[in-house]
């Protein structure tokens, strides 16, 4: 197979931005990133970086509400994390499994990123804990309820588990409406990471695809919390988020 020009070039920028990022996490104060205006700011500049190493174009509309808010999206990849970090900062809800992915889960750790062992109920428990501190702080948290990645073409259900934090603490929850869209406005196949993708071979595809498609990021309508119940306010949103992607929900 015929490898594109310039791909071995852009995994090179992608490790040396990536150890860019851990130093930068390294010589940090404690939760500097996650607490100080200058540090979100730099996290945020670091995932548009990332984006644009991967050749990656961010289309946006709409725009993120203030902090304190709980932000849910639809799961297409792992590229949904720096899409959404790029645009507004807050805590990430993340499966266990990418705190073991070589520096890059160390690195997410330190930008404030919030691990969960999917079918655990009491880490779930501490996890809602921990999101409802942040909340009470003012910071935003950021998560992906199907608990799942798909190919972009369903939204599966929401676990409405991690909803309580929103709820107990009053915040509105909003909803973010993710696709990755070629030139035609057709999903394009190299973005989906789900099933038995490898993160390398995935990577990879993304290196050889730079410059094909766009991450399109749609802010919707915010969600009053108050007065519902967490399973309620799961699939409302999720109705919102299937019904402005125009799929089965």
């Amino acid at each position: 197979m015929r490898v594109p020009g310039g791909a071995f070039a852009r995994l090179v920028a992608l490790l040396a931005h990536t150890v860019l990022g851990a130093l930068i996490a390294a010589l940090a104060p404690a939760h500097a990133l996650t607490d100080t205006r200058t540090g979100t700011r730099i996290v945020i500049l670091w995932h548009r970086g990332l984006l644009a190493i991967l050749g990656i174009r961010l289309r946006v509309l709409g725009q993120p509400i203030e902090a304190p808010a709980l932000v849910i999206a639809n799961h297409v990849s792992w590229v949904d994390i720096p899409a959404l970090g790029a645009l507004c900062s807050g805590h990430f809800i993340a499966k266990s499994e990418i705190a073991t992915w070589p520096l890059m889960g160390w690195l997410a750790a330190q930008a404030g990123t919030l691990y969960i062992i999917r079918g655990d109920k009491r880490a779930s428990g501490q996890v809602a804990t921990r999101m409802k501190e942040a909340l009470l702080r003012d910071q935003s948290v950021l998560l992906f309820p199907e608990g799942t990645s798909t190919d972009g073409t369903v939204v599966r259900a929401f676990h409405a588990r991690l909803f309580a934090p929103a709820i107990d603490s009053g915040c509105l929850v909003q909803p973010v409406a993710i696709r990755y869209l070629d030139r035609r406005g057709v999903n394009h196949p190299a973005a989906p990471y789900f099933g038995d993708a490898t993160l390398p071979r995935h990577l990879w595809g993304l290196l050889c695809a730079r410059g094909e498609f766009a991450v399109h990021v749609d802010f919707l309508a915010p969600e009053v919390s108050t007065g519902l119940t967490a399973r309620a306010l799961a699939e409302r949103t999720r109705t919102v988020i299937a019904s402005h992607l125009g799929v089965d929900p």
